[in-house]
């Protein structure tokens, strides 16, 4: 392994780590503000983007890991990386602002735009962005990453953003969750 792929790992596992405090601090600002301050939002931002620039370059340097980078893995991965940011601009264009993305204006329950099919797309998009990246470098560092990533963020929206949304949208949101799914 080289030493630019162990700096991307340890760079991850740091972004993993932080993950956490993340939550707290997110959680609690829910609670008792009902949204975040902006340096929350600032260090989601950085979690989540950090953590995009991460695996791709890391699904770079560790290309091959897993099976060789081939016209078809290329192809399958470029694809599912595409859709996903796809998915990630039809979430941030759902929203409407920037400030709903990043949990600074909590003032009504995204519903529409392609909200009707999913409760959290842009984390499907963000994933489906990561495992592209491994798939089409076939890295098995890369594919590890993705891994972590949508567990840590299937925690954050279990254990922060649902109780959230819980308490500000009450009913509507019960609706919405009986409605529709949580991922696919």
């Amino acid at each position: 392994m080289s030493l630019l792929a162990i700096v991307l790992c340890v760079y991850i596992l740091f972004n993993a780590i932080l993950a956490i405090p993340f939550m707290i601090r997110a959680r609690r600002e829910f609670e008792r503000q009902g949204k975040w301050t902006p340096a929350t939002a600032s260090w989601s931002g950085v979690v989540m983007h950090g953590q995009a620039l991460a695996t791709l370059a890391l699904a770079i340097v560790d290309r091959g890991s897993l099976w060789p980078v081939t016209a078809v893995s290329l192809a399958a991965g470029g694809l599912l990386l595409a859709a996903g940011a796809g998915v990630i601009a039809a979430g941030r264009i759902a929203y409407g602002s920037q400030k709903r993305v990043y949990g600074l204006l909590e003032d009504r329950l995204i519903e529409g735009g392609i909200y009707r099919f999913s409760r959290n797309p842009q984390y499907v998009g963000y994933a489906a962005m990561f495992f592209g990246a491994a798939a089409a470098a076939g890295s098995i560092l890369a594919l590890t990453s993705s891994a972590l990533f949508a567990l840590t963020i299937h925690v954050f929206i279990t254990r922060v953003e649902e109780p959230h949304l819980d308490r500000v949208f009450a009913a509507a949101y019960a609706d919405y969750r009986a409605r529709i799914r949580r991922y696919l």
